[in-house]
């Protein structure tokens, strides 16, 4: 049987280890400060460009039969509503593309890099040539007054970690 002074002299200790615990424990974590979207204009360049060339090589890799070739992943918004509503066209139609494009240039225009989100617009120069659109027969119908490089306004959204193309459109004059 243990003697009561022993409980209480347990009991102090505990009530005493535990308010210095309380007394070394931490407060409450500060917030996050929000970051930047982009440390700055060229990092913002730069991050749209690696996007804009994957989401290229992706769309190559799609019109070249890869099954697995994703390049709706880096799609968002209207960009993405874009290429499904195409795909589905394409599909109905009984049509497919076919060919490998060639990013020929990349020129930044504008950033907002504002902390969070942040929007990157640039304009790109693919060579088209590549490309052409065929029937389930393999015959070639691809429009003939189509240019074989194409200019396009991209707009890119999102951090560096996350940019994602959101908009694209007929760059001024249409080819480059």
């Amino acid at each position: 049987m243990s003697h009561p002074l022993s409980r209480i002299v347990a009991a102090g200790i505990a009530g005493a280890l535990i308010i210095a615990a309380a007394g070394c424990s931490p407060g409450p974590s500060p917030a996050p400060t929000p970051t930047p979207a982009f440390t700055d204009e060229a990092d913002a360049f730069a991050a749209a460009e690696k996007v804009y060339r994957a989401y290229n090589d992706a769309l190559n890799a799609r019109r070249q039969g890869d099954v697995t070739a994703d390049p709706q992943q880096y799609l968002t918004g209207a960009a993405l509503e874009g290429d499904i509503e195409t795909q589905s066209l394409l599909a109905s139609n009984q049509l497919r593309a076919a060919g490998t494009a060639v990013l020929i240039t990349f020129a930044g225009e504008s950033t907002n890099v504002d902390e969070g989100n942040g929007t990157v617009t640039g304009t790109v120069c693919v060579d088209a040539s590549g490309v052409v659109l065929l029937t389930a027969t393999g015959e070639d119908v691809t429009p003939p007054g189509r240019g074989e490089k194409i200019a396009q306004r991209i707009t890119f959204a999102g951090t560096s970690d996350t940019l994602l193309i959101s908009a694209e459109e007929t760059g001024e004059g249409g080819s480059c």
